[in-house]
């Protein structure tokens, strides 16, 4: 009898130990965050433009949360793109689209006040733009379909 109790015992510790373990929290990606500063001197070619502006992406697991501002759009030219570029090559040179943005419409769309949403990333494209290189452009039309303004994306 004596011996039951302390199996019963041993058994109610047993079952709170594991019970306690079973309640830790999971464990949450922790955030990136990258930051761009946007203007036309950044283009290459240079752009002479009044346009400027920043960019703040924060990257959660697979998540890229973006908040874009731009001031001083010039009149008469139309908001034709925004992307994150991935230049393995020098600065001054132009790169390939590595990830789009929605434009002018719809939720999320950056237009030539800005813009912030979320997208989807991969971890490839997370791991070009953590090993630099990346930048982001905003494109115009007419004046600069290849970009108006563009930053280089700095880890804060």
């Amino acid at each position: 009898m004596r011996m039951l109790r302390h199996l019963a015992v041993l058994s109610v510790a047993v079952g709170l130990t594991v019970a306690a373990c079973d309640d830790d929290d999971p464990v949450e990606p922790e955030a990136e965050v990258y930051t761009a500063t946007l203007n036309g001197g950044n283009e290459s070619p240079p752009v002479t433009t009044p346009a400027t502006g920043t960019a703040t992406f924060t990257v959660t697991g697979n998540t890229l949360a973006y908040n874009v501002t731009i001031a001083n759009w010039p009149a008469g030219q139309t908001l034709s793109g925004a992307h994150i570029h991935f230049r393995p090559v020098p600065p001054e040179t132009n790169a390939g689209v590595l990830k789009g943005f929605t434009i002018n419409t719809g939720q999320g769309a950056i237009t030539t006040t800005g813009g912030s949403g979320t997208i989807a990333i991969t971890d490839a494209e997370l791991g070009l733009i953590r090993a630099g290189g990346t930048y982001f452009n905003v494109h115009a039309t007419p004046q600069a379909p290849g970009g108006l303004i563009r930053g280089p994306l700095v880890e804060q």
